[in-house]
């Protein structure tokens, strides 16, 4: 199969980009395919969460992107087959300010995923909740973009600003940048209001939101301590679980993949 490099992404904070970038990535390692996870975002969240060790100052997305090392050794094996990851860590943040004068400037992970790509079947890109050259960049270089929204009114202003930039991307710098799905998170079956953005996205976005929905689930909150992210636990009650499962399986429809496991 064709190497898909996918982009998860929001410009708001706390919408679920971390816990679905995780969940996906160890989901379809576990059916068999290869995965490579891009922690693009400074604070390490999906670095953290899979328990790697953030020491990894000279292997790192930041190593990769400045030139300090190239993006080949900056990958770490996890301890999940199939899965590996470019980890994150703080120094990210200087990379914005160290790539400022670089020439094309937006496709620098373009490029270098050029050589790391016939590697994998997925790259997922967790991408931070802002706008500068390294998030401009996790963009460009996706085939795609996912974008969790959370099912609040005030989700959905996060979410335009993205199409948006998408939008202009698209008319500048990468114009087969597409939305592979919109995926609706954190809700909650007692609320009116979550079964009302939820109503609203599937009216103005038919084509675009994900069949499957993530629901509030305590699980999320135990795998962050854990480190075990909730599909891997094996837990049959937990419906985080199932709901990743079927987006998962959803996923893999769309692109006829889901019979094709490897050993």
């Amino acid at each position: 199969m064709v190497p898909k490099v996918i982009a998860i992404s929001n410009q708001k904070g706390g919408v679920g980009k971390t816990t679905t970038s995780v969940n996906l990535s160890v989901g379809l390692a576990m059916r068999g395919y290869k995965v490579l996870l891009i922690d693009t975002d400074y604070q390490a969240s999906c670095t953290v969460a899979l328990g790697i060790d953030l020491e990894y100052d000279n292997k790192s997305i930041y190593a990769a992107l400045v030139d300090l090392a190239p993006i080949q050794d900056c990958i770490i094996p996890t301890k999940r087959k199939n899965l590996d990851i470019i980890p994150s860590t703080q120094h990210l943040v200087g990379a914005e300010i160290e790539l400022i004068t670089v020439t094309e400037r937006e496709f620098i992970l373009t490029e270098k995923l050029e050589v790391i790509k016939p590697l994998y079947d997925f790259i997922f890109i967790d991408c931070p909740p802002s706008l500068g050259i390294v998030p401009i960049n996790s963009l460009v270089a996706a085939d795609s973009v996912i974008i969790p929204l959370q099912c609040e009114f005030f989700g959905l202003e996060g979410m335009h600003m993205l199409l948006d930039t998408i939008r202009i991307l698209q008319g500048r710098l990468k114009p087969e940048l597409y939305v592979e799905g919109i995926l609706m998170t954190m809700f909650d079956h007692e609320a009116e209001f979550s079964r009302t953005i939820m109503s609203l996205m599937r009216t103005e976005f038919p084509d675009e939101v994900f069949d499957t929905f993530i629901p509030r689930d305590p699980d999320f909150i135990d795998s962050t301590a854990s480190q075990i992210p909730v599909i891997a636990t094996g837990k049959t009650d937990s419906i985080g679980l199932k709901a990743y499962d079927r987006l998962i399986l959803e996923f893999l429809e769309k692109y006829n993949l889901r019979k094709r496991k490897r050993g």
